[in-house]
């Protein structure tokens, strides 16, 4: 078992925190082939990700009681080898019911990394000390989306779609051996009533009596703007623009590349300003990367690197704004960090599948509905820190 401050510990946790990504990025580069393999139309094809990002949202409802109750480590391995056998099913899928019912059962599995880790992350830190830690997660958690799309390019020209989910499973088959493995238990008392009614009424109502609440959807908004990116680009690389779907992966790929620079910058700017500060100059970063990417929208000529190039701006916002978000959520939440952290996700996870709902069906065949939804979610961010968390402080003064 190894401890808390190695170095070990966190690039695990990072890695464990990869599973949403892989069941969502490694797939983007095939999207178009799979309609075309299941004689889906678009709209068809993106309920294999809506329905991944549902199982996800409704997974964390139990997933945080759960680990709450029997500890993070059985509720960890219990769900990513769960996850495992889903995403056999998805690849041994040969119509679009049944992937899209394996797909679900995955996202209700696969929930349990980054919630588990955001709880594993408060039962040890809290404060500036959870914002750098989730910061370092960050960095490691990005070569997810740095590499898993350009992977998942090249086994869709080679193998096939089947064989991502394949290579899927055999990574989260590697996690849950690396965690069962090296990962010790990180609650020291178990709640034994956390799956009591009473106590999960009374643990929603501390989430939703606080500024956890008001964190959690400025978490989440910034979802919106990734879901909105994540969902429709493929069709805009891809089909808007020409790029090839093995090269996909680059594209996106700069864009993930963006999180390892936010989150260093982020973890920089803690050791001189206030968590809160630093989120608030994120929101400005946000905005000005909406603004930029339905500008360029607007201008074919100027070509898939300047619309990335805008989203990136957003991103690197987004990792000053998130790591800030969900430390401030979860700090007056450490006796009910799993449940805290569930509540958390089931927010973002939500948001996210509204924002990648909402862009596919206004989808024109452009990346403007992109560029204005990806604005929309950043001003939403900001406005609901307004709102709901400083109006929060002024009335516990």
């Amino acid at each position: 078992m190894i401890g808390p401050e190695s170095r070990f510990f966190v690039v695990l946790l990072g890695a464990l925190m990869t599973v949403n990504v892989l069941s969502i990025d490694m797939m983007l580069p095939a999207l178009p082939q799979l309609g075309e393999s299941l004689s889906a139309s678009p709209e068809q094809v993106q309920w294999t990700l809506s329905i991944y990002l549902v199982g996800y949202a409704v997974g964390q409802i139990g997933c945080g009681p759960l680990a709450d109750r029997f500890g993070r480590r059985p509720a960890l391995l219990v769900g990513l080898s769960i996850y495992t056998l889903a995403s056999l099913a998805c690849a041994l899928s040969r119509q679009l019911d049944p992937l899209v019912a394996a797909r679900f059962v995955q996202g209700i599995a696969g929930c349990g990394g980054p919630v588990i880790v955001r709880a594993i992350v408060r039962d040890h830190w809290s404060g500036a000390r959870a914002s750098h830690v989730l910061s370092l997660l960050t960095t490691v958690f990005a070569a997810g989306p740095l590499l898993a799309p350009i992977v998942g390019g090249l086994i869709l020209v080679r193998f096939g779609w089947p064989a991502i989910f394949f290579a899927i499973a055999v990574v989260a088959a590697a996690l849950v051996t690396s965690a069962w493995l090296a990962l010790a238990e990180s609650l020291p008392m178990p709640d034994r009533d956390a799956l009591k009614p009473a106590r999960i009424a009374a643990n929603y109502g501390t989430f939703f009596a606080t500024r956890a609440v008001g964190f959690a959807f400025v978490n989440g908004f910034c979802w919106v703007g990734i879901f909105s990116f994540i969902s429709s680009s493929p069709f805009i690389l891809i089909r808007y623009y020409g790029v090839a779907p093995e090269h996909y992966g680059y594209y996106f790929g700069l864009s993930a590349l963006t999180l390892v620079l936010g989150a260093a910058t982020n973890r920089r700017l803690l050791r001189h300003l206030p968590g809160e500060r630093v989120l608030q100059l994120g929101f400005a970063v946000l905005a000005l990367g909406g603004a930029a990417t339905l500008a360029i929208a607007f201008f074919p000529a100027a070509g898939p690197l300047a619309l990335i190039g805008g989203v990136m701006i957003y991103m690197f916002g987004q990792t000053l704004v998130q790591p800030n978000a969900v430390a401030a959520a979860l700090d007056p939440l450490r006796h009910m960090a799993g449940t805290g952290s569930a509540l958390l996700g089931v927010i973002q996870m939500l948001c996210g599948a509204v924002g990648g709902y909402a862009v596919n069906a206004l989808y024109d065949g452009t990346p403007r509905p992109m560029g204005a939804m990806i604005l929309a979610a950043a001003l939403l961010a900001s406005g609901i820190y307004a709102v709901m968390v400083r109006r929060s402080r002024v009335r516990s003064v």
